[in-house]
């Protein structure tokens, strides 16, 4: 029988079929357990951990250009590399004084002296800084006008001194220009102005008087003349106006001063302040001239006592005109005195429903030309 070699490879026990395939190593004498070789994964090799970059800071160019600018200004500055531009100006923007313009080193105070304009206030400034810090900067000061006193506009009646209407007044700021308008009153015409109706707000307040006549009054003359009496004629308070209580005795003499024609051909003659008579060529005699006399024949005058009185009074007579005074009632002219002076009345007499009074001792007067409660 032939002899077969022996196998090169151990010789193992069969296997059953119907065992199965363990994942338990088998038991080692000595002990150690031996584990079986498991399948090794692919893994990528290591490597050594790197810090992360730093994110990079997102600036825009404007803020770029501005961080690059404030690091630049943050350097002391060896020569001038600053100019600020001083502007005055009014509420309109309109300058009230030419621009000043200062130069320094950046960083550095700025120096100026405030300016005060007459006739302002200063109420905003704009663009304000203490020191030079930009290239170029402007401040702005604002003014506001102060405001003036009024102009205060009256409207009168020439001859009788009544107003028209209600006083009434125009506002404005100081040093503005102003021109005023006279107002339309039904009836009347203008015929003067007393004060500026154009100029310069200031800060005192100015009084324009407008001066009218009613349209009735065809014309209007400042002639002095004078009529003698020949009989007893009640006077009115103008033309067409109302009865007085001075009564103008025969044979005395009256100087005019105002002569106005009417559209009905009527004339009127002002014998001084609210005394008005018309002419009638049966009652009265014109005059051009001044006669000798003044004072009518002695048998047609009787004067009764007078009545002694200590009043103060005011001269009312015609506008910067000088009233005549006479040495008794219906007497000669001993003086005159001016319209607006305040007096004594040292005595009264009635003669046929008018009065006169004695003035500081030295001449009498009517009723008529005294405001007796100035």
């Amino acid at each position: 029988m032939a002899h077969r070699p022996k196998s090169k490879h151990k010789k193992t026990s069969p296997r059953s079929r119907y065992a199965k395939r363990s994942s338990i190593a088998p038991f080692d004498p000595v002990g150690l357990i031996r584990p079986t070789a498991l399948p090794r994964e692919k893994i990528a090799p290591a490597k050594e951990d790197i810090a992360p970059e730093p994110l990079k800071k997102q600036t825009t160019p404007i803020l770029e250009e501005k961080v690059k600018q404030t690091t630049t200004l943050r350097k002391k500055a060896t020569s001038q590399d600053s100019t600020v531009i001083l502007i005055y100006q009014d509420e309109d923007q309109k300058f009230l004084a030419s621009p000043q313009i200062i130069s320094g080193k950046r960083h550095e105070p700025i120096k100026f002296t405030f300016k005060d304009f007459d006739g302002y206030n200063f109420i905003r400034v704009d663009g304000f800084t203490r020191d030079f810090v930009l290239p170029y900067a402007a401040i702005t000061f604002t003014y506001r006008k102060k405001d003036a006193g009024n102009i205060w506009i009256f409207c009168q009646d020439i001859d009788d001194r009544h107003f028209l209407q209600k006083p009434t007044f125009v506002k404005g700021k100081v040093g503005e220009a102003f021109t005023l308008s006279a107002p339309a009153i039904r009836n009347y015409t203008l015929l003067r102005a007393r004060g500026l109706t154009s100029g310069i707000f200031t800060y005192d307040q100015q009084v324009v008087t407008y001066f009218y006549r009613r349209d009735v009054w065809k014309e209007v003359e400042y002639t002095p003349r004078y009529l003698r009496f020949k009989t007893a004629v009640q006077s009115l308070d103008a033309p067409d106006g109302h009865l007085t209580e001075v009564v103008l005795a025969p044979g005395t003499v009256w100087q005019t001063f105002e002569t106005i024609t009417t559209d009905n051909e009527q004339r009127w003659y002002c014998l001084g302040g609210n005394l008005w008579v018309k002419y009638d060529i049966e009652a009265m005699e014109l005059l051009d001239k001044k006669p000798t006399t003044l004072k009518p024949p002695a048998s047609d005058l009787k004067l009764p006592n007078t009545i002694t009185l200590q009043h103060n009074a005011m001269i009312d007579f015609i506008p910067e005109g000088q009233l005549v005074l006479y040495d008794k009632p219906f007497g000669q002219k001993i003086g005159t005195i001016s319209d607006g002076q305040i007096v004594n009345l040292t005595g009264r007499i009635r003669i046929d429903g008018m009065l006169w009074f004695e003035v500081n001792g030295l001449g009498w007067t009517i009723r008529e030309y005294l405001d007796l409660d100035p």
